[in-house]
């Protein structure tokens, strides 16, 4: 698939790769599965302070739920900030003098049909028109290409540009056969996601950018966890912990565990299960290697929940593995609220083809509503909502203006 000009070589490495919407659900899960209290769709709306020998100290947050307009109180000892490129909203609660330590960078990533890739060969290629780098990997049944890394402005839901996306086309275009021919209309899904570079308030140059990840103590004892990536998030997690700790003089019962502790969906997971799985539940053979894929050994209750509703689990489109069961699952065991957080926070279908998202939406609504009693004025708020947020994942804003 290569253009044949201009081949000098090329080395081969080895890397990881994760579907991080089921990463961060495991997580959450996990972490209520050890005592912690998990909250979807709340936001810190400011932070609550007493004075202590005459400085003010953070000693909690006010919080509102977004699905209820509910408010309340949350006391804590300690605070800490983890909110990504929001985190100096956050900062300029406790001090609105505070420079922003955010230098936020919008990253945008296009999905395209498998045949574009090998099924386990990707490209990465250095030496763009730029300078950036442009990559080109098979990812959960499609091929996802990108990335840009330019600085923006933060948003809850940040639009990729046509300018963006047609460089990422152009780039790769340098390096396919003039035979491969890439369109704009071979785009099954666009989104920008917002990389939270750090700078550090207290280095003598706050100008130059943290290479990973910072910790910073605000004199109120507020503490803020910044920059990173998934492939430190646990170690990252666990010095934060630690600061903590030292700093308010809390007295945990054990150290750190998180190191050995598996994430729900790993105990019993093996890479033959998918079989067990066709066996038990009768399920297509690429239903039940998503479904192991992505739930680990939950994938029995994903499948017990079709078995439970009395029918044969269906699909939600007929493109793609996901299926009615997960939607049922996503709203009893993992949080979801919304039919974003389905589409696009559970199943990862919006980020895989934004087209196909959008015509699941009535399917995911009919079974959300089943279990969430929502009456038909929610569901048209819902399947709105759902379609301004694909507006976001490259479907044009025309599709506003019909029915979804």
């Amino acid at each position: 698939m290569l253009r044949a000009q201009g081949l000098v070589g090329s080395l081969v490495y080895f890397d990881g790769q994760h579907n991080d919407a089921r990463m961060n659900a495991a997580l959450a899960v996990t972490a209520a599965a050890h005592g912690a209290v998990v909250a979807n769709h709340v936001e810190v709306t400011s932070l609550i302070k007493d004075t202590v020998d005459g400085i003010e100290r953070v000693r909690g947050a006010m919080v509102r739920d977004n699905e209820t307009g509910e408010e309340w109180a949350v006391k804590a000892r300690s605070v800490i900030n983890a909110t990504g490129p929001f985190s100096d909203a956050i900062l300029k609660m406790d001090d609105p003098t505070m420079a922003d330590i955010v230098a936020p960078s919008s990253g945008v990533h296009l999905v395209l049909p498998s045949y574009f890739s090998p099924k386990n060969m990707g490209m990465l290629d250095p030496a763009t028109t730029d300078g950036r780098v442009v990559f080109f990997l098979p990812w959960e049944g499609g091929v996802v290409a990108g990335t840009t890394d330019t600085l923006c402005s933060v948003e809850a839901d940040p639009k990729p540009s046509e300018k963006e996306i047609e460089w990422i086309l152009s780039e790769i275009r340098r390096f396919l056969s003039p035979d491969v021919k890439i369109r704009r209309g071979d785009v099954l899904a666009a989104w920008s996601g917002i990389r939270p570079l750090v700078r550090d308030p207290k280095a003598a140059n706050t100008k130059d950018l943290v290479r990973n990840h910072m910790i910073h103590e605000s004199d109120s004892g507020l503490i803020t966890i910044a920059g990173g990536k998934w492939t430190t998030y646990r170690e990252m997690a666990k010095e934060t912990i630690d600061h903590a700790i030292s700093l308010h003089s809390l007295k945990p019962l054990r150290d750190c565990q998180t190191e050995n502790v598996r994430l729900i969906g790993s105990h019993a997971w093996s890479d033959t299960m998918f079989i067990k799985l066709v066996q038990n539940f009768g399920i297509d053979l690429e239903v039940a290697k998503h479904l192991a894929h992505n739930y680990g050994d939950r994938a029995w209750a994903v499948c017990a929940l079709a078995d439970h509703a009395g029918v044969q689990s269906q699909r939600i489109h007929p493109l793609y593995p996901f299926v009615d069961a997960e939607v049922r699952y996503a709203v009893q065991y993992e949080y979801a609220l919304s039919a974003v957080d389905v589409i696009a926070r559970r199943m990862r279908l919006a980020f895989l083809d934004a087209q196909a998202a959008r015509e699941s939406i009535p399917r995911v609504i009919e079974l959300m509503a089943a279990e969430l009693k929502w009456d038909d004025k929610r569901k048209a708020k819902e399947a709105r909502k759902a379609l301004v947020f694909l507006t976001t994942m490259g479907l044009p804003d025309s599709i506003l203006d019909e029915q979804p």
